[in-house]
């Protein structure tokens, strides 16, 4: 047992709790998902350069491999920041058919924008649950 006195053992003690504390408490994990493979980005920083966005797809249903369509970006929201400054906006596309795909982009504003509504938009299938956004700017680059 440890024996302490005086100042030293309030000290000593509030210490310990505050080590003990820190060691128990979780660790703050990233909220970014990982970047799928063949991607072609090695950060989410990069996603968006050039007009081509990797879209996170949680709702709705994407063109059939190997095909793409032109879509209409409805909403761009949520897009505040998380710890490591990359935000995670929520985009609804409309495609031809009417449906509404919903996805999130992960991207860092500062460096790449937000889709914006109005955009039209190429939208076809990067791999399961992410679809490959196309702007303009990225179609004329092509």
């Amino acid at each position: 047992m440890l024996k302490l006195n005086g100042k030293a053992s309030l000290s000593t003690i509030a210490g310990l709790g505050i080590a003990a504390f820190l060691v128990s408490a979780p660790v703050a994990m990233s909220a970014q998902p990982e970047i799928p493979a063949g991607a072609g980005i090695s950060s989410w920083v990069e996603n968006g350069a050039g007009g081509r966005y990797l879209l996170q797809v949680q709702k709705g249903t994407m063109p059939e491999a190997g095909q793409s369509v032109v879509g209409t970006v409805l909403s761009d929201s949520d897009c505040a920041p998380d710890e490591d400054g990359i935000n995670h906006c929520r985009n609804e596309i409309q495609l031809p058919d009417g449906s509404i795909l919903t996805g999130i982009d992960n991207h860092r504003m500062s460096v790449n924008p937000c889709l914006s509504a109005d955009d039209k938009v190429t939208v076809s299938q990067f791999s399961d649950g992410w679809a490959l956004i196309l702007t303009e700017e990225a179609q004329a680059s092509n």
